[in-house]
C-alpha cells in the first residue's frame, strides 16, 4: 500500500480491499481518491499474461465482477467496464454499465442469459439494457443467439421478471392437434401471485371444434400454520358436429381440495381435508389429464376436524366422508360423521392413583367409541339440487355405541387376553313387509320411528412363542434360527336374531328379513356361534459368519431371512350342527437373496359341494380322496435390480423422481444420471375356483409390469413403464421417455405408443423459471385413424 500524501490518494497492490458502509470493494489495483470519494479498480496480468485479481463489488449482497470499476462513494455512482452479475436466475454481461445511485444499472451492448458458464450455450445478445433491482430487465433490441449463431428469434424490446419472489404473468399454452377434438392450446392463461400466503392459477383449454375447459389453481401456506391448494376444474366436450345425429355435449367438472395443519400449530385441534370429487367421466373424456387420473375408478374424500381434551383420554372428530366409482357411477357421502373415542383406561387405579398398578384387577382396562353418521348412496344422475327432497329421503344414519372390557396376564407357557366386547345400535327408521293374499303381493315400506338393537360377544387368546436354534460349528453358514407363535382363540356370540318371518319371498316362498337390514351398521348375527380360532405363524432366519471387516477391523455376523411369514388358520364352530370347519387360510411371505419378494396366499376348503355349487356335510377326503379343495389363490414375485453409482456400491433404490411418471414430461428435471441403469419387475397371479361336486370352473389373472431408466450417454436416459396381461393377450398402459439434460436446457419427449391415449409429447426449454415460457411444445394423438377414443 503506497500513499501520495500530496494528492490524498491510496495506491492499493495485491488483493486490495475497501470498506465503506454497506459497500465492499476487492481488486488486485485499487486507487483511491480520499478527496473527492472515488475509487477506481482493476485487475493485473499473471506471468502467462492472463488476467488476475479482477475487481468485485459488493453492495447489500449483490455482487457484480468486472474488468474495471470506478466508484464514487459520495454519489454512489459508477461506471463498470465489462460487467458480469446474476440476477436472481439470470447472468448479465455487459461491455459498458452506469450504475446509479438508486441501484439501477443502465448498460450499453452485452448479453443476458441462465447459463452460468464462461461461454453461455445461450444468450440474448442486447443493445441496451436496464436492470432494475427487485423488479425487472428492460432489455432493447436483442436476438436469440445459440453460442454465436443468431437464431431468427429476435425482439424489438423485451422485459424479464427480476423478482425475489413470484411475479404476475402470462402463461404460454401448449399446442396441438387431435382429428376428434381438433387444433387446440392447453394450458394457457395467467398467473397471480396474491400477497406473501397465497398464489393463484387461472388457465384455460380450447378446442377449434367447440370443446373447452377452465382451470383454477390456488395454492397457500402459512409458516409453521397450515398449507393447502384448491384445484376446480371444467370442461365441456363436443363430440362430432351439432348436424350430425351422433353429436353429444358433455359438462364436466371436478374439485380437489387439499389441506394439512402443521402439526406445531395445535396440540389440541386438528383440521384437515383431502377431497377427489367430480363428474366420472371428467378424465375419461379431457385430453389435458394425466394417466394416473385416466385409470383410477374410485376417487374418495375426507374432512375433518379433531380434537383432543389435553389430558384427557378421549377425543371428538366431525368428519364428511365421500367415495365415488366411476364404472357403476354411484356416491356414497356421509355427512356428518361424528366420532367419539376413549382410550383404553383403567378404572381400579383411579382409586390408588400414582401407585404401581400390581394387582389383575389394575390390569382390566375399559374403551369405548359412539358414532353418529348420516350417509347418502345414490347415483350421478340423482344429484341435484332439484332432487334435494328425495335425496333427503333415502339418507340413512343412527348412532353406534361399540365398547370393550379387556385385560391381559401372563402365565409360564402362554399369555391370556380375555375380551368382552359389545354393540348397540340405534335407527330412526326400519324395513317393514307387508304381504296381501289377495293380490299376492308384498309392499316393502320404510316406517320411521327409533329403534334400538343390543348385542355382545366374549372370547379369550391364548398365544405362545417356542424357539429353536441349530447351530453349526464350520462354514459360512453359523446357526439357523425357527420361532413358532401358535394361539388359540374361543369366542361365544349369543345371537339376536331379530328376523320376522313370513310369506315375503318369490310365489309367497316362507322366509325372513330383519328391520334393521336397512341399517346403516347393519344387524346383529342371529346365529349362536362358539368359534374355536386356531392359527400358527413360523419364521426362520439365519445367520452368516462375516468376511468383510470394519472400520475398527471387527467382523460381524450377517443375518438373512429364510422364511419371514408363514401362517395358516382356522375356524371351528362348536354350536353348529354341521359344515363346522371355515376355509382354511394359508399365507407365506419371505425375501430371497436379499433381491425377490414372495407373497403368496390360498384359501382351501375341506367340505364338498354339490352339483348346485352348494357345501354340503361331506368331506373332501371322504368323498375324493384329497384334504381340502383350492377356493382361490394369489401369488407375486417381484425383484428390482440397479446397477452400482458412479464411485459408490449397489445399496437401496434410488430416491430420484422417475424419468416416466405421467403424460406431462415437463416434471422430469430432477434426473440423476449417476445410477447407469435400474430395473424393478413385477408378477402376479390370481385364481379362483367354484366346484361342483368334483368339477369345478376357474378364473385366472396374471401379468406382468415393470420399469426402469437407462443411461444410453452421458446425459441422455432412457426411461420405460410397462407390462403384459398374459391371460388377455395384450400390453397394460404403457409410457416411453426420453430425457437429454442439456445443461441450461432440458429435452424431453413422452410417447405412449399402444392403447386409446396413443399419443406423444415433445418439449425442449430453459430450465430457469425465470424462462419457463422459453420453449418449444408439440402435443398430440396417433394412430386409432387419427382418433383419440375415450
Amino acid at each position: 500500500m503506497v500513499y501520495d500524501l500530496a494528492h490524498q490518494t491510496a495506491y492499493l497492490f495485491g488483493a486490495g480491499q475497501v470498506h465503506y458502509q454497506d459497500v465492499e470493494l476487492t481488486a488486485d489495483r485499487i486507487r483511491l481518491d480520499l478527496g473527492n470519494g472515488i475509487v477506481e479498480a482493476f485487475g493485473a496480468a499473471d506471468s502467462a499474461g492472463r488476467p488476475t485479481g479482477t475487481p468485485e463489488f459488493t453492495q447489500g449482497g449483490h455482487k457484480v465482477t468486472a474488468d474495471t470499476i470506478r466508484y464514487n462513494f459520495r454519489t454512489k455512482e459508477g461506471v463498470i467496464k465489462e460487467v458480469r452479475t446474476s440476477e436472481e436466475q439470470m447472468y448479465v454481461i455487459a461491455h459498458l454499465s452506469k450504475r446509479h445511485a438508486n441501484g439501477e444499472v443502465h448498460s450499453k451492448g452485452g448479453m443476458l442469459t441462465s447459463c452460468d458458464r464462461p461461454h453461455p450455450h445461450y444468450h440474448f445478445a442486447v443493445s441496451r439494457m436496464m436492470v432494475i433491482p427487485d423488479d425487472k430487465i428492460v432489455v432493447g433490441p436483442a436476438v436469440m443467439k445459440i453460442g454465436k449463431v443468431p437464431t431468427p428469434l429476435a425482439l424489438p424490446f423485451g422485459f424479464f421478471p427480476n423478482h425475489h419472489g413470484g411475479s404476475a404473468g402470462v402463461l404460454i399454452p401448449t399446442w396441438g392437434n387431435s382429428d376428434q377434438l381438433g387444433y387446440f392450446l392447453l394450458n394457457g392463461g395467467y398467473y397471480l401471485p396474491l400477497g406473501d400466503h397465497f398464489d393463484e392459477q387461472l388457465t384455460a383449454d380450447i378446442y377449434s371444434r367447440g370443446s373447452w375447459g377452465l382451470r383454477s389453481v390456488t395454492r397457500y401456506r402459512s409458516r409453521y400454520r397450515f398449507s393447502g391448494s384448491l384445484d376446480l376444474q371444467h370442461s365441456t366436450k363436443l363430440n362430432s358436429l351439432p348436424e350430425y345425429p351422433d353429436f353429444s355435449k358433455q359438462r364436466n367438472f371436478f374439485v380437489r381440495w387439499n389441506h394439512l395443519v402443521d402439526p406445531k400449530a395445535s396440540l389440541t385441534d386438528r383440521f384437515t381435508a383431502s377431497v377427489n370429487m367430480g363428474s366420472s367421466r371428467n378424465f375419461t373424456n379431457n385430453f389435458n389429464s394425466s394417466t394416473l387420473d385416466y385409470l383410477s375408478n374410485t376417487f374418495q374424500s375426507n374432512v375433518s376436524w379433531n380434537h383432543l381434551w389435553s389430558g384427557k383420554p378421549y377425543s371428538l372428530t366431525v368428519a364428511m366422508r365421500h367415495s365415488q366409482n366411476t364404472l357403476t357411477r354411484t356416491f356414497d357421502i356421509t355427512l356428518p360423521a361424528l366420532t367419539f373415542n376413549v382410550q383404553r383406561v383403567f378404572p381400579a387405579t383411579w382409586f390408588h392413583p400414582g401407585t404401581t398398578a400390581n394387582k389383575w384387577y389394575d390390569r382390566i382396562g375399559v374403551n369405548w367409541t359412539s358414532n353418529f353418521d348420516n350417509k347418502l348412496t345414490t347415483t350421478e344422475d340423482q344429484l341435484s339440487l332439484s332432487n334435494l327432497d328425495r335425496l333427503l329421503d333415502k339418507t340413512r344414519n343412527g348412532i353406534r355405541h361399540t365398547g370393550a372390557v379387556t385385560t391381559s396376564f401372563k402365565t409360564r407357557l402362554f399369555t391370556v387376553n380375555p375380551t368382552i366386547s359389545f354393540t348397540d345400535r340405534t335407527y330412526f327408521d326400519g324395513l317393514r313387509k307387508t304381504y296381501y293374499a289377495g293380490s299376492d303381493t308384498v309392499v316393502t315400506d320404510t316406517v320411521p320411528g327409533v329403534r334400538n338393537v343390543f348385542d355382545w360377544n366374549a372370547n379369550t387368546t391364548f398365544t405362545s412363542k417356542l424357539y429353536g436354534m441349530y447351530t453349526f460349528g464350520r462354514g459360512r453358514l453359523k446357526a439357523i434360527r425357527h420361532v413358532i407363535t401358535p394361539s388359540a382363540t374361543l369366542a361365544y356370540i349369543p345371537g339376536n336374531d331379530t328376523r320376522v318371518f313370513g310369506p315375503f319371498g318369490t310365489n309367497g316362498a316362507w322366509t325372513g328379513y330383519s328391520p334393521f337390514d336397512i341399517g346403516i351398521y347393519g344387524a346383529p348375527s342371529p346365529n349362536e356361534s362358539g368359534l374355536l380360532s386356531l392359527g400358527l405363524v413360523q419364521s426362520v432366519e439365519a445367520k452368516l459368519r462375516g468376511t468383510v471387516p470394519d472400520a475398527n477391523g471387527d467382523v460381524a455376523d450377517k443375518k438373512l431371512t429364510l422364511i419371514d411369514f408363514l401362517g395358516i388358520n382356522a375356524n371351528y364352530d362348536l354350536l353348529k350342527d354341521s359344515v363346522r370347519w371355515s376355509p382354511v387360510n394359508i399365507a407365506a411371505r419371505t425375501r430371497l437373496f436379499n433381491k425377490v419378494d414372495l407373497n403368496l396366499n390360498s384359501t382351501w376348503d375341506p367340505y364338498a359341494t354339490d352339483s348346485l355349487g352348494r357345501t354340503i356335510d361331506r368331506s373332501t377326503r371322504t368323498l375324493y380322496g384329497h384334504l381340502a379343495h383350492l377356493r382361490n389363490a394369489t401369488a407375486a414375485v417381484g425383484f428390482e435390480l440397479q446397477s452400482k453409482r458412479y464411485g459408490t456400491p449397489a445399496s437401496s433404490p434410488p430416491q430420484d423422481d422417475p424419468v416416466v411418471a405421467e403424460a406431462d414430461p415437463a416434471k422430469g428435471a430432477r434426473i440423476n444420471f449417476s445410477l447407469p441403469w435400474h430395473l424393478r419387475v413385477n408378477y402376479s397371479y390370481s385364481v379362483s375356483r367354484n366346484w361342483r361336486e368334483r368339477d369345478f370352473t376357474e378364473q385366472q389373472t396374471q401379468s406382468v409390469l415393470f420399469s426402469g431408466d437407462l443411461n444410453i450417454l452421458k446425459y441422455w436416459k432412457l426411461g420405460v413403464s410397462s407390462g403384459y396381461d398374459l391371460e388377455a393377450g395384450d400390453w397394460t398402459p404403457t409410457s416411453l421417455n426420453l430425457y437429454w439434460d442439456l445443461h441450461c436446457w432440458e429435452f424431453n419427449l413422452n410417447v405412449v405408443p399402444i392403447g386409446i391415449r396413443k399419443s406423444f409429447m415433445f418439449r425442449i426449454n430453459v430450465k430457469a423459471s425465470t424462462l419457463r415460457d422459453l420453449k418449444y411444445e408439440l402435443r398430440r394423438p396417433f394412430g386409432n385413424d387419427g382418433q383419440l377414443l375415450y
